[in-house]
C-alpha cells in the first residue's frame, strides 16, 4: 500500500504532531474531514516517523477500502443475516483471544468503551461505535467483498458491538480459569449471504445522507435518528419507495398508544419523517413524497404540571445552590451547582447554554460585563452567538473571578475527565442533566423540566416588571417577532438597563 505523504512537525509545547486531510471523494462515508494526532516530544525524529507510519497505514486502508466500495452495488442483510455476518467476526475473536485471555480486569475496561453515556441508549441495549470497531466492520465487508446500505452498515456495527460485550464476558471467564462450553456460540446463525438484495432506496441512508450536510444540530440529529429507527422497526423494512401515507399514520397511531403525546409526535417524529422524504425527493432519489402536509392528529396534550418555576421552588434551588455541597463532588459539577442555576434565573439562558461557557465566555463588551453564549463554545439553538449582561447580583456574588481572557478552560465540566463525551451527548449536556436530577431530588416536582423552568420563569417575571419585550427575545436567544426587529444590534448598556429591572432574589 502506498502511503501518502504527511508532514510531521513540533507544535508550540514541543510535540510532535501530524495532520491527515480525508479526500473529498471518500469524506462523506468516512465521516471525518481530517485525523489528528500528536506524540511525546522526546521522541527522536526517527521514532517518531516511525509512529507516524504506523498511525498512517490503517487511515489509508481504510481510505482505500471505502474507494473500492463505492464501487458497487450497495445490498441490504436481513436481520439474521446480519447477527450471522457478526458471529462470523465473534467467533475469530474468540479464536484469537481464548488460548491467552490476560486479566479480567482489561476485559472490564474494554466493555465500557462500548457502553454509551446516554441512558436512554444503554436501556435500548446500544453500543457506542468506537473507531476501532468501525475499523473491524470496515475490514470483515472487505474480507467478505461486500458493500452495504448504511442501514445494513449500521445495523452490523450494532451486532458486532453487541457480540463484543459477550466477548468481554467469555474472556472474564477464560482469564478467571473456566473453559466451559460458549452457550452462546451455539445460538448464533450461520451466514448465507445468497439471500442479500440490491438496496432500493434505503430510508435509514436518506437520513444519514441528511445528517451529514450539518443542518440540523447534533441534539436534532440524535432524536429525529431516533425517531427514523422507530419508523423502520415499525415497517418491519428499510424501502422508503415502498412506504406509503397509510404506514404513516398507523405509525403515529402506534405511538399514541405507547402514550406519546400528540405534540411530542409531530414536532419530532413527524417532522424527522416529513423533512427525510421532502430532502429524498427534492434530491431526485424519491419519484415522489406521500409524506407532504403530513399531521398528527389525536387528542390534545393534558398539561398537569406547570412550565415555570415558582418563587419557592427557585429559592430551593437557589438556597441549596448556596450551601455546601458532597465531599465526594467533583470540582466542577460542584461549581455547576453553585453558579448555573443562579446564571439561568437571571438570564433565562438554556441551562445547555451555560453548562457550554468557558472561562473566556464571561468578558466585558463595550465596558459591560456579560456571558457571551456562542456556538464556539457548544451548541446554540439558533448557531447565533449573543452577549448577555450579568446582573450586579452575580457580579456581587463574584462571577466574574471566573473570567480568564483566551483561556478556553470549560467552567462547569472537565474535558480531561474519565467520562467522555459523544457529538451527540457531549459532557456539557451530560452536566445539565445531572443538574436536573438534582433539582428533582430537592422536591421540585411540580415543574415540567427543572432546567426550562428557568426560561418560562424569566418570561414571566421580565412581564412583570416591564421589560421591552424585544429585550427579553434578545436576552434569551429567541427570533425577533418581525422583519423589522431584526434590524440592529442591542446596545449593551441598553440591554443592561433591562436586566437590571429585574429584583434581586434574595435567599434566606
Amino acid at each position: 500500500m502506498r502511503i501518502a505523504m504527511v508532514a510531521l512537525k513540533r507544535t508550540e509545547t514541543g510535540l510532535w504532531a501530524a495532520r491527515k486531510a480525508i479526500p473529498a471523494d471518500v469524506r462523506s462515508a468516512y465521516g471525518k474531514r481530517e485525523e489528528k494526532k500528536t506524540w511525546a516530544a522526546d521522541l527522536s525524529a526517527g521514532q517518531a516517523k516511525a509512529e507516524l507510519a504506523a498511525w498512517l497505514t490503517p487511515i489509508e486502508g481504510r481510505i482505500e477500502l471505502l474507494r473500492a466500495m463505492a464501487t458497487q452495488t450497495p445490498v441490504s442483510l436481513s436481520k439474521r443475516q446480519g447477527r450471522a455476518l457478526a458471529a462470523e467476526w465473534y467467533k475469530a475473536q474468540v479464536a484469537r483471544f481464548e488460548d491467552d485471555p490476560g486479566k479480567p480486569e482489561d476485559w472490564w475496561f474494554t466493555r465500557q468503551e462500548l457502553e454509551p453515556s446516554d441512558p436512554v441508549e444503554r436501556e435500548e441495549g446500544r453500543i457506542n461505535p468506537t473507531a476501532w470497531l468501525t475499523e473491524e466492520r470496515d475490514r470483515l465487508l472487505s474480507d467478505r467483498g461486500l458493500q452495504l446500505s448504511t442501514g445494513s452498515a449500521e445495523a452490523l456495527l450494532q451486532e458486532m458491538g453487541d457480540l463484543w460485550l459477550s466477548l468481554c464476558d467469555l474472556m472474564e471467564r477464560r482469564a478467571q480459569g473456566d473453559y466451559g462450553r460458549d452457550t452462546l456460540e451455539e445460538t448464533l446463525p450461520a451466514f448465507d449471504p445468497a439471500p442479500a438484495k440490491a438496496a432500493g432506496v434505503s430510508l435509514t441512508e436518506l437520513f444519514e445522507d441528511y445528517a451529514k450536510t450539518g443542518t440540523m444540530a447534533a441534539h436534532t440529529t440524535k432524536k429525529w435518528r431516533k425517531a427514523i429507527r422507530s419508523f423502520v422497526d415499525h415497517l418491519g423494512h428499510d424501502d422508503a419507495t415502498k412506504v406509503t401515507r397509510s404506514d404513516a399514520h398507523a405509525w403515529f397511531d402506534a405511538l399514541l398508544a405507547e402514550g406519546l403525546s400528540t405534540r411530542t409526535i409531530g414536532a419530532t417524529y413527524r417532522a424527522a419523517l416529513a423533512r427525510v422524504f421532502k430532502v429524498g425527493h427534492d434530491r431526485g432519489r424519491l419519484n415522489s413524497n406521500p409524506m407532504e402536509r403530513l399531521e398528527v392528529f389525536g387528542p390534545k396534550e393534558v398539561q398537569t404540571r406547570r412550565r415555570d418555576i415558582s418563587d419557592g421552588e427557585a429559592e430551593t434551588i437557589l438556597r441549596a445552590a448556596l450551601g455546601e455541597q458532597p465531599e465526594g463532588l467533583s470540582a466542577h459539577h460542584a461549581r455547576a451547582r453553585r453558579w448555573v442555576p443562579w446564571i439561568c434565573a437571571y438570564t433565562g439562558a438554556r441551562v445547555n447554554e451555560i453548562t457550554q461557557l468557558r472561562a473566556m465566555d464571561i468578558r466585558q463588551v463595550d465596558g459591560v460585563w456579560v456571558f457571551h453564549i456562542t456556538p464556539e463554545a457548544g451548541s446554540v439553538k439558533t448557531r447565533k452567538a449573543r452577549s448577555v449582561p450579568i446582573h450586579s447580583h452575580l457580579i456581587e456574588q463574584g462571577i466574574t473571578k471566573l473570567a480568564k481572557a483566551s483561556d478556553t478552560t470549560p467552567l462547569f465540566y472537565d474535558p480531561e475527565g474519565v467520562r467522555k463525551g459523544s457529538q451527540s451527548h457531549p459532557l456539557h449536556t451530560q452536566i445539565g442533566s445531572k443538574l436536573a436530577k438534582w433539582v428533582r431530588g430537592l422536591g421540585v416536582t411540580e415543574v415540567q423540566s427543572p432546567n426550562h423552568g428557568w426560561r418560562h420563569r424569566f418570561k414571566t417575571l421580565a412581564r412583570r416588571v416591564g421589560m421591552d419585550a424585544e429585550a427579553r427575545d434578545a436576552i434569551q436567544g429567541h427570533a425577533p417577532k418581525t422583519e423589522g426587529q431584526a434590524y440592529g444590534e442591542w446596545p449593551m448598556d441598553a440591554l443592561r438597563a433591562e436586566v437590571e429591572k429585574l429584583p434581586q432574589l434574595n435567599v434566606q
